[in-house]
């Protein structure tokens, strides 16, 4: 894949489920702001970083679940809220780009793991420590990652999100009971996820 393209697409991906949850938030009276330049250039880098890091034959489905999975983040540290719009056309997205991979089953096999392994959670933890969103999101990402580069972004997503909360309980700026919003460390987990894809096909 050509770095200028591989960076052009990240950039318009990320711009396009932006317009998407801004169509969204608007609708449902959420204030969600603007796109920050920063994230278009982000959205590129990512795609880029996917095009040189991954084997050619899933830099795309990877590139695009990392893109997809930041605008996410990003969206739920602003709002609260994963857009069921947003992860089902990123799922969508990452679930075509899959398709063409030399393993497209694996990124079946992992969003079902995921999801059925992140479900469990959001019905133990009484729908709150993780929420549908958080669900679904792990799952669009691990049927674009697959099984282990899934494995590792959901991992590392909650090693993030516990030295996150330990780090602001121990600064006295939060509560254990405080609500966390997870999609920004299921982004950063991806980024790490992004890694294990360099060790070779999905899964």
């Amino acid at each position: 894949m050509p770095l200028a393209g591989a960076f052009a697409g990240g950039s318009l991906y990320a711009a396009l489920l932006w317009f998407i949850a801004r169509g969204v938030a608007l609708r449902r009276g959420i204030p969600l702001g603007a796109l920050p330049p920063w994230m278009i250039a982000l959205g590129g880098c990512a795609a880029t970083a996917a095009a040189l890091i991954a084997p050619a034959t899933v830099a795309l489905p990877a590139g695009a679940t990392l893109v997809g999975a930041m605008i996410c983040g990003l969206v739920d540290a602003r709002t609260g809220f994963i857009f069921n719009a947003l992860t089902l056309t990123m799922a969508t997205v990452a679930g075509l780009a899959a398709a063409t991979s030399v393993h497209p089953a694996d990124g079946v096999l992992a969003a079902a793991i995921v999801g059925a392994g992140l479900g469990t959670l959001h019905l133990i933890t009484g729908r709150r420590g993780i929420g549908l969103g958080d669900v679904k999101l792990g799952s669009a990402i691990a049927l674009g990652y697959g099984v282990g580069p899934a494995a590792v972004a959901i991992g590392s997503a909650f090693i993030l999100g516990a030295l996150y909360g330990v780090t602001m309980i121990g600064l006295g700026r939060a509560k254990r009971t405080d609500a966390l919003r997870f999609g920004p460390f299921i982004a950063g987990g991806a980024v790490v996820g992004l890694a294990a894809c360099a060790l070779g096909p999905l899964g």
